[in-house]
């Protein structure tokens, strides 16, 4: 086995984790989840663009692949980020942290941490 694939294959599987935590916390479906990520990556008239159907067969193999590129996987996950949902939701994606170096368990404390800053922050300015 070549060196790096057990960490390109964690991290790949981390990321997809993620994208479906997303997901769940969001309460959307996997055919929702598809439709938010292509009307993103596609125009509405582009006629070489895939379908929301063969779309979201193609997310939910994207999602359980360990060949999945992980760029493509980041790229859902800001997409999802950007979306009015997550952000009416106070979620916080910690994007400069590098996934595949630290561990799974400080990027959700780091989250965790931010969120309660966040609202602390909101607080204080309803103070002045």
């Amino acid at each position: 086995m070549p060196t790096g694939t057990i960490r390109d294959n964690q991290q790949v599987k981390q990321l997809q984790d993620e994208i479906i935590s997303m997901q769940k916390q969001l309460g959307w479906t996997k055919a929702r989840l598809a439709e938010v990520i292509h009307c993103d990556l596609f125009e509405e008239n582009d006629n070489e663009a895939p379908s929301v159907k063969s779309f979201t067969d193609s997310l939910k193999k994207q999602l359980k692949r360990p060949t999945t590129p992980s760029e493509l996987l980041r790229r859902y996950i800001r997409i999802i980020s950007e979306h009015p949902d997550y952000r009416k939701a106070d979620r916080v994606v910690a994007n400069p942290i590098r996934v595949g170096v630290v561990d799974i368990s400080i990027l959700r404390g780091v989250t965790a941490a931010s969120k309660q800053l966040l609202r602390d922050m909101e607080f204080d300015t309803e103070d002045v």
